[in-house]
Order: structure tokens, then sequence, then C-alpha cells
């Protein structure tokens, strides 16, 4: 956008900072320029003046990402924004973004910077300003201007689908046009939408209230919902001025408790971020109760002001209960560009798609499905990928060759695709879910490779299968008498018994309607629109309600949801396995929220009316909770991978292909020193991908002490970096804090411990953490547990110690079922024992050892320790662990193809 196309009366020029260029930058995330004194609620962009006691939302004028391999080339008009820093052959890319304000009479009170992220990152972006001489259509990476010497704010922890914001109130203070800088410090590429996504562009919001605005809960306080299931309202919150007017586009942060009686929002998320409406009213998603009964407090804050606090209870009711998935997700996914033909982008978060136009070059994207446990053809088959922007032009598929893999596929090795496309995907929208028929292609079992193209050469932009959340899928209806499709991994056991088990797949957000059943009746027959083939972790709100279409019907017609009464099933928000509602003017009806039970499983929620007579069926599924677990894993800044150290990267996508539902990092995630720079730039860009589901435990590195060196750091890097989420028992703590905390996954309790006992006070009867443990065992009411630490009391090297013994006998005396470890750089498993080393098969603990997560290798013993069942040496990876009702199955899953591997189940104590 040039300043020609700014609206009248605009202001060109802007307070601007000057600084020397920062040399070297990544590809196509250039110029943002915001310009537009624009109040906006969220719909318009149209230039206004700015009411004294409200916020305003100011739209970007311009934006666009600057790239290091193409430096002369203009990439203002894609619909996403692109940041990454430079790692041969990934060149370093830069986003820059402008806005116009006008219309102040004074200062805001405060100003934040949001954008919509297409992607998960622990590392996330950071923000700087620079001068504001450039156009949306004539930026580059060579004539972009140098961004100012210190950097504004930060932002971390990047979520996809959500809004990421930052304070930039000591930027933008008056009327003026003021342009930021994104980049990172991390080779994974950041994607965010842009201003040609016109529903979520960059934006400003600015708070021009006269004195600091009120937070008060107006509804959905109070609530009582049996545990595991959804409350029956949302929370909603009002902010107001000094003056008492409603303050409408403003951040409100819905937050839970971190630990015992709690719950989650709608994904599992413990605090969600919301705007407030016209009328200064932010509603949270929907909210479910977690398995500890109890009353609780959930705050809601917006800057500036004292939060607002809700009380709500988890009633001690039975958990609701779901799983044989018909969702098929993508085994291996790439772009593949024209203008890096030897250069292979399998792990990329994002897939591309753009036809050829000088100087940007053809990207096209290849998916590869493996389908097996079907005894017949499925009676249908969709092929569904995340969109990550809007386009009126879509995709088209082909199908093609499966000779390629995810991390060897280019441009020019690629498989020839098919003569004609098979189908078209038209009218992309951004954050949902497009859908094709690829019924005539999925025939049976077998794997499917699909390519998608395009004529646009606008970038079509979608989540990439490392995106655990929204990877690419196949949606089949086996059909009655025919198996579900399941994917599988073969795994062989080094030692001990073994058992093949499948990863289990992701659950789904949103998915598109996909009906298994429909059954009609007369001129009242009813249809599935929306919320079938979800999936869902037991105890966890499923992502979409369930909404029905009654023919021939308008408003008023009642509907009945109905899910079984036993088995797998699931409760809708209230607590009931039925549920009603009415149909709208469409004659739609639109399910409560419905929260997955407690046994995993596949089945079907029924819809039925009287009057017009019909029913219809949804089938869901609810999945068990899957772990991934590695620790010893990130090297320190400088420090170049070989095929023996350093492969942090590595292990951190492998970790992401398995879609889990948390993971443990065991202790050591940074090496040397666990220091903050190192954090950010190395375990973030690696393993903090996996921030918002990780579980942390500390390392002996993250408090300096390296054998007999000893560099004390009090794990300020750790505490620092995982925050209040990995110390949840002493919040806003960064130095010696008190690490040791609990949590419960499905039927599970899982402890996370610190074995750095001289530093924290002794492991023993009577210290902190030991008698913390024995109060957290005496209340758990969970049937199974899992407890993980870092130094093991046994391994066949010398890297164990005896500190954590009386711990391992407590845990013992309690009946926990599984030890967790790492420390000693190989992976190995022992049979159930006590603390003493004593074999016990019925009562005794299993131990797992998983120091494979990166950093090196260290050498086994040749004569094992007793009781050790499996030792795999020389080899990265991830333990994978299912915690299903009183049982689990585990499979260590090297990052080597061909490598070994170790797999197998047991049951509860």
């Amino acid at each position: 956008m040039s300043t020609a196309d700014l609206p009248s009366g605009t202001p060109t020029s802007t307070p601007t900072a000057t600084a020397a260029r920062r040399p070297g930058r990544r590809r196509a995330l250039a110029a943002l320029a915001v310009a537009a004194t624009m109040l906006a609620l969220w719909s318009g962009y149209g230039p206004q003046h700015v009411s004294a006691a409200s916020l305003t939302t100011v739209v970007a004028a311009a934006d666009a990402t600057v790239s290091s391999d193409t430096p002369d080339a203009n990439d203002g008009t894609d619909t996403a924004l692109t940041v990454r820093a430079s790692a041969d052959p990934k060149p370093e890319a830069d986003v820059y973004i402008k806005f116009t304000v006008s219309g102040l009479t004074a200062p805001p009170a405060g100003a934040s910077l949001q954008i919509y992220s297409n992607a998960v990152s622990g590392t996330g972006v950071q923000l700087w300003t620079a001068a504001s001489n450039w156009t949306e259509t004539g930026i580059t990476y060579h004539n972009a201007p140098a961004r100012g010497a210190t950097m504004v704010a930060d932002m971390p922890n990047l979520t996809a689908g959500t809004w990421a914001t930052a304070d930039v109130s000591t930027v933008v203070t008056g009327n003026g046009t003021y342009t930021f800088v994104l980049s990172t410090t991390s080779t994974v590429s950041k994607k965010f939408a842009s201003r040609e996504v016109a529903a979520t562009p960059p934006k400003l919001v600015l708070n021009t209230a006269s004195a600091a605005a009120t937070v008060t809960a107006a509804s959905g306080s109070g609530q009582t919902a049996a545990v595991g299931t959804a409350f029956a309202a949302p929370l909603a919150a009002t902010v107001k001025d000094s003056g008492g007017a409603a303050v409408a586009n403003v951040p409100v942060t819905f937050s839970t408790p971190v630990s015992g009686a709690s719950a989650a929002f709608t994904g599992g998320a413990s605090a969600i971020t919301v705007n407030t409406d016209a009328s200064g009213t932010a509603t949270s998603p929907a909210l479910t109760a977690n398995a500890t009964a109890g009353t609780y407090a959930v705050t809601a804050a917006s800057t500036g002001a004292a939060p607002a606090s809700f009380t709500l209870t988890n009633g001690s009711g039975g958990t609701p209960t779901g799983d044989a998935p018909s969702t098929v997700n993508a085994a291996a996914d790439a772009t593949v560009e024209a203008d890096t033909p030897d250069v292979n982008d399998g792990k990329d978060t994002a897939l591309t798609v753009r036809a050829a136009a000088d100087p940007k070059p053809e990207e096209d994207a290849y998916l590869k499905f493996t389908v097996t446990g079907l005894t017949g053809p499925p009676t249908s088959a969709s092929l569904q990928i995340y969109s990550n922007a809007t386009s009126a032009t879509g995709v088209q598929v082909w199908t093609a060759g499966n000779d390629w893999t995810e991390t060897g596929v280019t441009y020019n090795n690629a498989p020839v695709r098919g003569a004609a496309p098979v189908t078209d995907m038209a009218h992309l929208v951004e954050s949902t879910w497009a859908s094709a028929d690829v019924g005539s292609v999925v025939t049976g079992n077998g794997t499917y490779t699909f390519v998608l193209t395009t004529t646009s050469t606008l970038a079509k932009k979608f989540a990439s299968r490392e995106v655990a959340a929204t990877p690419p899928r196949l949606v089949l209806n086996a059909g009655s008498g025919t198996a579900s499709p399941t994917t599988s991994a073969s795994t062989s056991a080094s030692a001990g018994p073994s058992t093949t088990i499948s990863p289990t797949l992701s659950p789904s957000p949103t998915p598109s309607p996909t009906p298994s059943t429909t059954a009609t009746g007369g001129t009242g027959a009813l249809s599935p629109t929306g919320g079938s083939s979800q999936s869902a972790m037991v105890g966890r709100a499923f992502a979409s309600p369930l909404s029905v279409k009654v023919d021939g019907a308008g408003s008023g017609v009642t509907v009945t949801f109905t899910a079984p009464a036993t088995g797998a099933t699931g409760v809708f928000a209230g607590g009931g396995a039925t549920a009603t509602a009415s149909t709208d003017s469409t004659g739609v009806a639109t399910s409560p929220v419905l929260t997955a039970g407690s046994s995993s499983g596949t089945y079907q929620v029924i819809a039925t009316s009287s009057a017009p007579s019909g029913s219809a069926a949804f089938s869901l599924t609810n999945h068990d909770p899957v772990i991934a677990a590695a620790g010893d894993i990130a090297c320190t800044a400088g420090d170049v991978p070989t095929a023996t150290a350093c492969q942090q990267q590595a292990t951190a996508n492998l970790a992401l292909s398995l879609h889990p539902d948390a993971v443990l990092p065991l202790g050591d995630e940074q090496y040397e020193l666990g220091s903050g720079s190192d954090f950010a730039t190395q375990y973030g860009a690696s393993w903090g991908q996996l921030a918002p589901i990780s579980f942390p435990a500390p390392g002996n590195h993250e408090y300096g002490y390296i054998g007999s060196a000893i560099e004390p750091t009090g794990g300020t890097g750790y505490f620092s970096y995982f925050g209040d989420a990995g110390h949840p028992l002493s919040p806003g703590c960064t130095t010696l804090c008190k690490s040791w905390y609990s949590y419960n996954l499905g039927d599970w309790h899982l402890i996370s411990l610190d074995s750095q006992c001289a530093v924290i006070g002794g492991c023993n009867p009577g210290n902190p953490e030991y008698q913390w443990l024995l109060a957290d065992l005496n209340a758990n009411t969970r049937a199974c547990t899992l407890a993980y630490w870092h130094i093991p009391i046994y391994s066949s090297s010398q890297d164990h110690q005896p500190d954590m013994q009386a711990i391992y006998q407590l845990l013992y005396t309690k009946k926990a079922d599984l030890v967790l470890n790492g420390h000693a750089h190989f992976y190995e498993r022992f049979s159930g024992q006590d603390g003493a080393g004593n074999a016990d098969s019925v009562n005794g603990i299993p131990e797992f050892i998983v120091g494979t997560g990166g950093r090196s290798f260290f050498s086994i013993r040749d004569t094992p320790s007793a009781n050790s069942v499996t030792r795999i040496a020389n080899t990265f990876g991830v333990l994978q662990l299912t915690l299903s009702h009183n049982a689990y199955s585990f499979n260590f899953v090297p990052t080597n193809t061909g490598g070994s591997t170790d797999s197998g189940s047991g049951t509860c104590h």
C-alpha cells in the first residue's frame, strides 16, 4: 500500500527510530505498515476519531515479509506473514507492519499490538521499531528500513488460531505513523495472518480511557459441574472506564488455577484471552471441570484494572466417558518449491501452495496417508486440511506416487502428479477446515499421496502435521460391518516382552461435517451439519457442538441429542447424557457443549425429533491420554549438530509427530548451565514448540551442578522459561522455587519431582519434597500413578544416585505404577522393583530411563544392572506412553529410521 492509498488527511510521517541495520534476514515476511485511523469494533475499518473513554482498534495500513534469499523481491500482498532466523539453506525472514494513528486528543492510557498466529511456538517473536519510509508494494529485504537498536517487546509461546499480544505503550504515545518489525531467534517459521486476511489483520488496540478501567464478573459465577463435565454457561466479564462507560475491544484474560480443583477451557488451556464486544463484555469459551472436586476462583484480568473473580465448584459426581478412530492423520507432508529445487522443507509448521509468477516461485504441497484396519471399502472418504488464509480460488487436489519421504522430498525429486485433478477445494476460509471428497481414490487399505496445487499466484497457507492440533487428515466412514481404520507403526523390542502399538490420533478441534449415519422419516428428515467425526481426550470438551438440520422446518422444533448411557460416551453441559435444543430460523438445532467421558472408544450420539419425525447420528471418539517423554535435550548456543550430539530439533520434530496430549521433559532440558538465553534460543527453538502442553522436571544442569564442577544458578533460567507451569506451588518465583507438583490426565495421577536433593533441602522423610509427596499420594483418588524426575536411582552405567531412594520406596509403598527418569544418555527399562532394587513382579514399579532427548550419547556397562530388561545405546528418541483405564502401553520411538525400539504394555497396581 502506498501513501496514495491512505485515507484523506492521514499523516504519512511519524516518530522514527534509527539504528544499524541487522545483517541478514530470512525468507518471505517483510513489510507490515499500518495506516488509517480506524475505530473498529472488529468488522469495520473506516477512519474515525477516538472516543475519550473507550478502546480503539487501528488496523494495519501496510504489512509485508522480507526475505534474505530473495532480497529484491516484494511480498507485500501475501496472506501470510513469516518470521524466521536464518539457518542454511533456509533464509532469514522478517515482518514489517505499519500503523497510522490519528484523532487522539491525549496520549493513550495503553497500547497493544495484536497479530493472529497460524502456528504454535515456544520461542515466539521479538518486536522492534523502524522508520516508516516504505510501502507495502515496494519494500524488499534490501531497501527495508533498519530496525531500532532496542527490542520493544517479546511475544513468546505462540498458539495456532489465537491472537498474540505485545505491550507497545512506550512506542505509541500519540498521533502518528508507527512501524514495527518482527524477528525471531528460532529457525522454525512463525506464521501470522497479514492484513490481506480481512477477518484477522494485524491491529493496534488503544486504551483511550481517562482512568484505569474496572473489570467485574457479569455472569457465570456460582456454577457447579460434576468433575470431568462442562459447566452449563461460559463466564462473562464486563470492562468499564472510570466514567462507567463500557469499553469495547479490550483483551480480557480468563485464568484457572494451575493445580487442585480447577477447570480447562476448550482445547485444554488453563488461560484464554478474549476481546470485549460492543457492550464491553468478554465471554469465555466453554469451561470443563477437572477431575478434582472442590471450590475455586477463576480470574478475569485486563491491563490497568484489578481482576474480577468467579467462584466455581467441581462436584464429586461421576466422571463421564469414548475410541477406534475414523480419522487418519497424515503420515508425512511437505512443501516443495521451484526456486530452491533441492531443498527439503518437510518439518515446517505450514504448507504453502502457490502458482509461479516472477519473482515468486511455484510451491506445491505433498501429503501422504497410510490406511489400515479396513475389512472392506469405506462408504466415504474426505481429505481435510486446516486453512491459515482466506481465498476464493482455493487449491486443486491430485494423486501421485508414494516413493518419497517427509525429510527427503524436494521439488526436483518429488513424484509426478496424476494427469488430472481428483477434486477441488474452493473458497478457503481462514482458521477453518477445507474438505474435498476423495472417495474415488481411497478405496481400502493402503498408502495414498495427494498433491495440492493452485492456479493463483497468491500463497495459500495450511497447517502441516507439525501443528499437533490441526494436522492434515483423512476422515473415513467405514460403514456397516467394516472395521474402522487405524494408523499403525511397527516396532521391534530389543529385549523383554514386546507389543506393537498404534500411535494415538490427535484431537480434531473443528472438523468439517462428516455424518456417519442419517435416518430419515417423512418430510422431517434430519441430517448432521456439524460436529461429527471429532475426537477429544477423555475428560475434555469436544471443540465443536453438534448441529443437525431438520428438513422443511423453521424455528422452534425441539431436537433431542442422546449419548450412550454406558461405556464410551459423552456428557452435555449440566452433566446429562441427553440434551435438547430448538431449531433456529434455518431449521438447524445446535447442542450444548459435549465433554468426552472417562472411557475411550468410538460411539454415536443420536439426534431425534418427533414433530416432524426423524433421526440422525454423529460419530465421536474419546481417546486415552498420550504422553511423549525424554530428557537431556538441548545443546548450548554455538554447538553444531552432529550424528551423535545436539539433535534436539530431530527429537522435537519426532515428539510433535506423535501428537501427544502432554509432554514430559525429564530434566537437563538445556545445557550446560540452563541459562535464560540458551533456553530461549536452543530449547525454545526445538522443544519449545511443545511448551503449551509441557510439564517439566528440572535436572542438575539447570542448577549448575555438572559432575564435580559446581556453578550454582538457582535454576533461574529454567524457572523463568517455564514460568508457573513448571512450579505452580510457588507462583511468580524465578530462583530456587518449589519445583515439585502434580496433576491428573484421564485416569492417571502424574507427579513431577526434583532429584537435586542437595539444593532443595533433601529428599528424605521430614524434608519438604518428601512430606509434600506423602500428602499428595494420600489425597490422590486416581487409579494409576506415574512419577518422574531427572536422576535415576539405578542404571546400567555410573549415571545414577541413591538420593531419591526414600522417595522411590514411598511410591512403592503407595503402589505407584511407573517411574520415568533421564540423566543417563541412553534408553533403559527396568522390570518392577522396590526402592532397594529388589525385584517384585506384583507391586514393583517399572523404571524407564529416557535420556535420549538429543544432547549426546553415554556408554552402557557390559554387565547390566539387576532387573534391567531392555537397553538401547547410541540412539536418540522419545518414549510414547498411552495412559488407559487401569493400564498403559509404551513405545520407545527412535529418530532414525530402522532404529531399535522397545514396546509393550502393563496394568496398574
